[in-house]
C-alpha cells in the first residue's frame, strides 16, 4: 500500500518513468536527507559556539587591558578621554542630585560618564 503512494507515475517522452522504484529507495533518500539536514545542523552550532569563545577571549583580553590602564592612572588626576577631572564629574553629580531633590523625583540612576558638548 506505501509503495503505491511512493511510486508517482511520470510521463517522459511517452514512457512511464517512476520517481522511486520501490519503498526502500524513498526510505534511503529520506535517510540521507536526514543526515544532511543533521550535519548541517552541528556545522552551524560548531560555527556559533566558536564565535562564542572568540568574543569572550577577545572581551577578557579587553578587560585585562583596561584593567591595567586603569591602574596605572591615579583616581585624583584621572581626567576622561574629553579632559574632564574628578571635581568637574563630582560637581555634575551633585548639581544633578539637589535638582531630582527639589523636583521631588524618585528616579535612582548613577552617572557614568559625562561628556563635554561643545
Amino acid at each position: 500500500m506505501l509503495n503505491g503512494l511512493l511510486m508517482y507515475p511520470v510521463t517522459e517522452g511517452g514512457k512511464v518513468v517512476h520517481y522511486f522504484d520501490n519503498f526502500a529507495e524513498a526510505l534511503l533518500y529520506a535517510l540521507i536527507g536526514f543526515a544532511v539536514t543533521f550535519l548541517g545542523i552541528v556545522i552551524l552550532i560548531a560555527i556559533v559556539w566558536a564565535v562564542g569563545k572568540a568574543t569572550k577571549k577577545a572581551e577578557e583580553k579587553f578587560a585585562a587591558h583596561a584593567a591595567k590602564a586603569d591602574l596605572s592612572q591615579p583616581a585624583e588626576d584621572a581626567e576622561g578621554e574629553e579632559g574632564i577631572g574628578e571635581a568637574e564629574r563630582v560637581a555634575v553629580m551633585a548639581a544633578l542630585a539637589a535638582y531630582l531633590e527639589s523636583e521631588n523625583s524618585t528616579c535612582e540612576f548613577k552617572v557614568k560618564r559625562i561628556k563635554r558638548l561643545y
